[in-house]
């Protein structure tokens, strides 16, 4: 019942913005320049409340006092084919938290498509990370796709730390629910 409330006045939320500002949804272009700051509005399409599946952590994303703060254990992920043309912004991402080795068949398996994340409770959601680490599915129709792979990586520990837009500005901010 609450996550029908939340939903609903999610949406009523989303479709005031639409309305009081102009809205475009860009897809990721690969690229190897820094990720911008600030990205477009995309409405409930950013959606990443509902982005991990089965088990995964509750603990808190870290606090905004800097990356020095926080420290995870080593990792290992791979990109599957369907990222072909992604992978720059995949490991960007993934460097974000240091510690990962990218490998050719073993670790995370991160996935991409051009649509919506299905199977991973529900709504518009455009990332999602099963069982901490066990399988990343990354939608390719975000702005900041590289913020959207460092987001869905950091599932691998941590849980969302607030409502609101992701952006680069620290662990805390990554970790927001919306992909703006």
């Amino acid at each position: 019942m609450l996550g029908t409330v939340r939903r609903v006045a999610g949406a009523a939320l989303a479709a005031a913005m639409v309305f009081m500002l102009p809205v475009t949804a860009n897809a990721a272009e690969p690229t190897d320049t820094p990720p911008a700051y600030s990205a477009t509005l995309l409405g409930e399409e950013g959606n990443l409340v509902g982005d991990t599946h089965g088990d995964h952590s509750d603990a808190p994303a870290p606090a905004a006092e800097g990356r020095a703060a926080f420290q995870v254990p080593a990792w290992s992920y791979h990109i599957t084919a369907s990222c072909s043309g992604y992978e720059s912004a995949i490991r960007q991402g993934a460097n974000y938290w240091g510690s990962g080795t990218e490998t050719s068949s073993s670790g995370t398996p991160v996935e991409c498509t051009g649509g919506y994340i299905s199977g991973c409770g529900g709504g518009n959601v455009v990332g999602c990370n099963w069982g901490q680490g066990q399988r990343i599915a990354l939608s390719t129709m975000v702005n900041d796709f590289a913020l959207l792979a460092a987001h869905e990586f950091g599932h691998n520990w941590y849980g969302h730390s607030a409502s609101g837009c992701a952006d680069w500005s620290s662990p805390s901010a990554v970790m927001r629910t919306t992909m703006c």
